[in-house]
């Protein structure tokens, strides 16, 4: 269909509007002020804008609004889209009438077209999180560019049918809930009973997050009464708007709140609202906003939404709980067959593991770890090369030279328990086991005892040195006594970024009441029981010990070293 438009003013359509929250609910009216009536503004005003059809027969008011609704329609109008499109083209100031979007999202095209972003076209134009939506969130709250490029990229790159509203940050959110509760305040006792609850409840709200969303309606029939909850949240939410902008002109500042019309029949009707924080999206990773917004439109399609007529109904909640319950399902699956508490189903020695078994698992734990840059724990590797002369006889090129390399492995650092259930013979047997494994590594280490105190950290030299010089220097260390506490051993690992990579092995007896609360126990702490002890009387401890330790590390029987097969 041709249009011909003559004494009109192109405009560009404002999705700030206003419907009352008392008397009838007419959405309709809405429409026509916000949409139709812009269309017919007059370039001179001494004469009515006009348009014609084809035929020419002039279109009023009624006509625009029932071709605008004949594409607002659950399934596509080819004939109104290629019409209203051609007449939004003519007629507005930003508005392509090729554009492949439908006229529903009407103010979505409008805000591309004005900031020159191409429509998107899938698999020919794609809009992202990392290459729009962040920039031009970051570019609003520089004020670099106004709200409708932010707009423009969410609705480009995830085109919601919702009805959303942005804030600068959490904290404007926060200042729109405190007018929202004096203006409720205001109208006192005429709230029916479930819209001051709702109130109250919507008061709880937080937008710390990218998002927050709610369901409103379950169709455009639902919750329409005089002063609900629905019409009145959409109510206030445009006032709010319009007192922000008029502020922000008298005071020559920015914009901190918008709206987002994703498309025209929730704009006036909508069955869910979502909240946006532009400071968050502009400081997240793309993949979260990405998966944010998935999760919203996942919601939105879904065919069944519960809502609930006296608490708020939370669009994505049902999503989100179905997401991490199918996260945990393939956390099962992964896990099949394997246990689901290691801890509690592990299997103990019946007899005390060797220097051996403790220099295996050590050496194990030590691979797992990697090298590091710099440590007192010195590798070195010797191989053969002919890029390398002989030493011994550098002119024959048919003999081999050697090359030793050097990396480093993590330092070790041992805690030995030197509490009052340890006797004497406990602890020279423990660290006389300890010398030998610490030889057999020739690595330098890191030494404490430890009972509800610990002593002063030590490096004792072990390198290149005999068993006797390496218990001479064992016996310049203090030996604290008294009760057991590995909670100071945690904390004084976590304290340290250097001690935190090091392999920490506490050498003990298990004689430890674990504590009730949830404690960060170091990601590279093992223990390893102590020598001479009755090794019955040592399981039953250790058993006792992980399965204490179940809120805090489900998994530390792993970390027992020679314990469990």
């Amino acid at each position: 269909m041709t249009f011909t438009v003559t004494n009109q003013k192109p405009v560009v359509l404002d999705a700030v509007h206003t419907i009352t929250c008392t008397g009838d609910y007419d959405p309709m009216a809405a429409i026509g002020r916000t949409i139709v009536e812009p269309l017919l503004t007059p370039l001179n005003p001494a004469s009515p804008a006009a348009i014609a059809d084809a035929t020419g027969r002039a279109l009023g008011p009624a006509d625009i609004t029932d071709l605008l609704l004949a594409c607002a329609g659950d399934t596509i109008d080819a004939a109104a889209e290629q019409s209203m499109k051609e007449l939004l083209g003519q007629t507005l100031v930003n508005f392509d009438q090729t554009t492949p979007l439908p006229v529903g999202e009407l103010f979505a095209a409008q805000a591309g077209r004005r900031h020159k972003l191409p429509a998107p076209v899938p698999g020919k134009v794609v809009y992202t999180a990392r290459e729009d939506v962040i920039p031009a969130a970051k570019a609003l709250l520089s004020g670099t560019s106004d709200a409708g490029q932010f707009f423009a990229s969410l609705a480009f790159a995830y085109h919601p049918d919702t009805l959303g509203f942005w804030f600068e940050t959490g904290t404007v959110f926060d200042d729109f809930k405190t007018w929202l509760a004096q203006q409720a305040q205001m109208i006192g006792p005429a709230l029916p009973a479930a819209t001051t609850k709702l109130l109250g409840d919507f008061a709880g709200l937080s937008l710390q997050g990218l998002t927050e969303s709610l369901l409103l309606r379950q169709d455009d029939s639902d919750n329409n009464e005089e002063l609900s909850f629905a019409r009145l949240i959409v109510h206030m939410l445009m006032q709010f708007l319009q007192q922000q902008r008029a502020r922000s002109q008298a005071a020559g500042t920015q914009i901190i709140a918008g709206v987002l019309p994703f498309t025209v029949g929730e704009l006036f009707c909508p069955k869910s609202l979502v909240f946006v924080n532009a400071e968050a999206h502009a400081r997240a990773r793309p993949n979260k906003v990405t998966a944010e917004w998935g999760i919203i439109n996942q919601s939105l399609a879904s065919p069944v939404k519960v809502l609930s007529h006296r608490n708020l109904s939370k669009l994505t909640a049902m999503h989100r709980a179905t997401a991490r319950a199918q996260a945990q399902a393939v956390a099962q699956a992964r896990n099949a067959g394997r246990p689901t508490s290691r801890s509690a189903q592990v299997v103990f020695r019946k007899q005390p593991p060797t220097k051996v078994d403790l220099f295996s698992a050590l050496t194990r734990v030590l691979k797992r770890m990697g090298k590091v840059n710099r440590s007192q724990n010195i590798f070195r590797k010797s191989r053969t090369t002919f890029l390398k002369a002989n030493r011994r006889d550098p002119d024959d090129f048919n003999k081999a030279g050697r090359i030793t390399s050097v990396s480093y492995m993590p330092d070790l650092h041992v805690y030995v328990d030197t509490s009052g259930s340890i006797t004497e013979a406990n602890y020279q047997e423990a660290v006389l086991m300890l010398i030998k494994i610490a030889k057999k590594l020739n690595v330098n280490l890191y030494f404490n005892s430890f009972s509800h105190v610990l002593s002063q950290e030590t490096l004792l030299r072990v390198e290149n040195k005999s068993i006797t010089q390496i218990w001479q220097e064992f016996r310049k260390v203090p030996k604290v006594d008294g009760g057991t506490d590995y909670l100071q051993i945690w904390n004084y690992i976590n304290a340290s970024a250097v001690r935190r990579r090091r392999l920490s092995l506490v050498i003990t007896d298990f004689e430890w009441r674990v504590p009730g609360t949830r404690e960060d126990h170091p990601k590279n702490l093992y223990y390893a029981p102590c020598s001479a002890m009755d090794w019955n009387s040592m399981v039953r401890s250790a058993k006792h010990f992980a399965k204490a330790m179940k809120h805090i590390d489900p998994a530390i029987a792993q970390r027992l070293l020679g314990m469990i097969v």
